[in-house]
C-alpha cells in the first residue's frame, strides 16, 4: 500500500504519514569498476562459512560498471534477521516494525510532517540504518501486514507485524535529533520546517 497521503494516485500529494525503510537482507548488491574486482568480491563470498548464497551473478550497467548481486538463503536471511535487529534495538524500539520475507520495513510514524523534508530524512534514514537506499519517494507502495509475499509462489510468505511501537507519533524533528541523522534539507525544506 501507498504510505504517504494523497486523494487519488494522480493527485498531490496531502500528509506524510510516517518515514520508513526497507531493510532487505537477501541480497547482496555491490558495484565494481573492473570485472576482477567483481570476481575478487565473489571468491571472498564463497570463501566465508558464514554466507550461504543461492545464486551470484555479475552484469555490466550502462555506466560500465560490473555489479554483483548475490542471493542468501532463506537460514541466512532468518540469521540476519535476528542480528539486524540485535544492532539496532535500542534506536528502533519505539518503530513500527513489519516483518517480510527478505528482512523488515521499519515505520516512524509522525505528525504534521513536512512534505519537503521527506526525502533528505528518508536518504538519512537509509544511511543510518543501512537499508534499501532507493526508498525515498513520496509514492513508496510497502508490504501490508496479513497478506502473502508472493514474489516466488513456490515459497510463500505471511508479511507480519513484530512490533507495534508507540503510541504517540514522533516529529521529523524529534526523529533528525534523536537519531542524530544529517538530512541534506534543502532552503526550502528549512524554511517549511515545523
Amino acid at each position: 500500500m501507498e504510505i504517504n497521503n494523497r486523494e487519488t494516485w494522480k493527485s498531490e500529494f496531502k500528509k506524510i504519514r510516517a518515514q520508513f525503510i526497507d531493510v532487505d537482507l537477501n541480497k547482496i548488491s555491490e558495484q565494481f569498476h573492473t570485472n576482477e574486482q567483481a570476481q575478487q568480491r565473489i571468491e571472498s563470498l564463497q570463501a566465508d562459512p558464514a554466507e550461504q548464497l543461492l545464486s551470484i551473478t555479475i552484469k555490466r550497467n550502462k555506466q560500465g560498471l560490473y555489479r554483483l548481486l548475490a542471493e542468501r538463503t532463506r537460514e541466512r536471511v532468518a540469521y540476519l534477521k535476528k542480528e539486524y535487529i540485535k544492532k539496532y534495538k535500542r534506536r528502533i524500539k519505539d518503530t513500527l516494525i513489519i516483518e517480510t520475507k527478505n528482512g523488515y520495513h521499519i515505520y516512524w510514524v509522525l505528525q504534521g510532517g513536512s512534505i519537503n523534508k521527506f526525502v533528505p530524512i528518508q536518504k538519512a534514514l537509509a544511511q543510518k540504518f543501512s537499508s534499501d537506499p532507493v526508498i525515498t519517494n513520496l509514492s513508496r507502495v510497502m508490504r501490508v501486514p496479513g497478506f502473502y509475499h508472493m514474489k516466488n509462489p513456490e515459497s510463500p510468505f505471511m508479511v507480519r507485524i513484530k512490533q507495534w511501537g508507540r503510541k504517540k507519533s514522533f516529529t521529523q524533528k524529534e526523529l533528525v535529533r534523536s537519531l542524530a541523522l544529517k538530512p541534506a534539507f534543502t532552503a526550502r525544506s528549512r524554511k517549511n520546517a515545523h
